[in-house]
C-alpha cells in the first residue's frame, strides 16, 4: 500500500504551476559562417565593391 502511494506521487506532475515563468527554448545567438552586419547595409555593400569581401574571422 505504501509503495503504491509512493509510485503515485512519483508519477505526478514534475513541476507545479509557475506563473510568469516562460522562457523560449532557443539560443539568442548561434555560431554562423559570416560576421554580423554591424554597419548600414549600403555602406557594407560599397566596402565590398571597393575592397572585396573581408577574410574569414575566427
Amino acid at each position: 500500500m505504501v509503495i503504491r502511494a509512493l509510485l503515485v506521487l512519483i508519477a505526478g506532475p514534475r513541476v507545479g504551476l509557475r506563473p510568469g515563468r516562460i522562457e523560449p527554448r532557443a539560443l539568442k545567438r548561434r555560431l554562423k559562417n559570416y560576421a554580423l552586419l554591424t554597419k548600414p547595409r549600403r555602406v557594407a555593400q560599397e566596402e565590398v565593391r571597393k575592397n572585396g569581401h573581408p577574410k574569414k574571422q575566427r
